[in-house]
Order: structure tokens, then sequence, then C-alpha cells
């Protein structure tokens, strides 16, 4: 079923693919050329981090060969190795490897700036303790439009909350913005419907 819903997302004009679990990866990359930004999500007892939380899941990403590697890019409490830890590692023996930091919040960005990542994307907005109830799109891209001074050198991919193409194109007219991940609206079937149901009156009575 996977192979078939990332063959179609191709088909109707996805350019990247964001895959998440090794199993998966595998599967989707026997069906498509486009590249992916790979990710593990493992939760460990001591840790709210879940995506690609340690070097354990990060080597496995590197030997799948996947073209970014996704991986929490917060500030909360990491299960093993540091943020900066894991990133060293990868430039020491993976030169080339591409990196994409998933961030909540301007201090998260600002971080991964620092720490070189190629790809800084809004991904855990809304999913961490200090954002919960925050979105991308909130006040007219208000968040968005903050990040125009804090990208320097990295790539800006937004994620997370968008549903209609109208919103793709009105953030990628920022040019600070690289790229868009759209997600659920595309890939989850009763996601979709339950959003559909959600604007329409209901029936009284039923």
């Amino acid at each position: 079923m996977l192979q078939k819903i990332a063959l179609a997302c191709v088909q109707g004009g996805a350019e990247v693919l964001r895959l998440s679990q090794v199993e998966h990866i595998k599967a989707i990359k026997e069906v498509v050329k486009v590249p992916i930004i790979g990710l593990i999500k493992k939760h460990y007892e001591n840790s709210e981090v879940f995506i690609t939380p340690t070097l354990a899941e990060v080597k496995q990403l590197v030997a799948l060969q996947v073209d970014v590697i996704a991986l929490d890019a917060t500030f909360r409490n990491r299960p093993c190795e540091s943020l900066e830890e894991i990133v060293e590692y990868l430039r020491a023996n993976h030169l080339h490897q591409l990196i994409m930091a998933d961030c909540s919040e301007i201090s998260d960005i600002e971080n991964a700036e620092r720490l070189g990542f190629d790809f800084i994307g809004t991904t855990l907005r809304g999913y961490t303790s200090q954002t919960v109830g925050l979105g991308n799109l909130d006040n007219n891209y208000q968040f968005v439009k903050e990040l125009k001074p804090v990208i320097n050198k990295s790539h800006l991919i937004i994620e997370g909350g968008i549903w209609y193409p109208e919103q793709v194109k009105d953030l990628l007219d920022f040019d600070h913005v690289w790229a868009v991940v759209v997600g659920s609206a595309i890939t989850r079937p009763q996601v979709i419907t339950e959003h559909f149901m959600k604007i329409l009156p209901k029936n009284e009575g039923e």
C-alpha cells in the first residue's frame, strides 16, 4: 500500500519524498527514483525526542543511502548522544551526507544554522511543550516571516499544517522558503475525509 501511495505522489508531481522507518524506505526506494528524506521514529524511555534520536538510527539511515537524514533538532533532552555529537560524527565520517533539522521554534533554528545543517524544517512546531497550540500558518504566516533574518546558509523547509495548494504557493512566495512538505493532506485518506467533514454542517438527529 505504501509503495502505491508513494508512486502516486511522484506521478502527481512530488519531487522529493519524506519517509520514515527502514522497511518503508527500502520498499519505496524500489518503486520511485526521487530523492528521499529519511528518518526513523523510535521512542526511548528517558527522552521525548523520537525522530532519529540517536547515532544508532543515523547509521541505519546512512546504510540505506537516503539523500537526506532528518533528525530532531530541538533543545529537548536526548536519549544518548547530543545533537552536536551526531552532526560532528556525520561531518567527520560521511562528509557528503545531507542532513535536515526538525525544529519547533526560532532558538532551535538558530542552533541548527550554527551547526551547519543543510536543511531546516519547521516540522515540530506545535509538538513540543513550548509550542503547543502554535502553527506555521498562524496570523498570516507570522512565524515564517520571523524566520527571514534567521536563515543564512541552510535551506528552509516549511512542514506542518498545510492543507491547500494556495498555502503552498503563499509559502513559496517568501524568498527565504526553499521548499514545502505536505503530508497528511496528501497521504492519509481518513484524515483528509475528517478535514472536509469538520466544515460541513451536521444534520440534527443523525
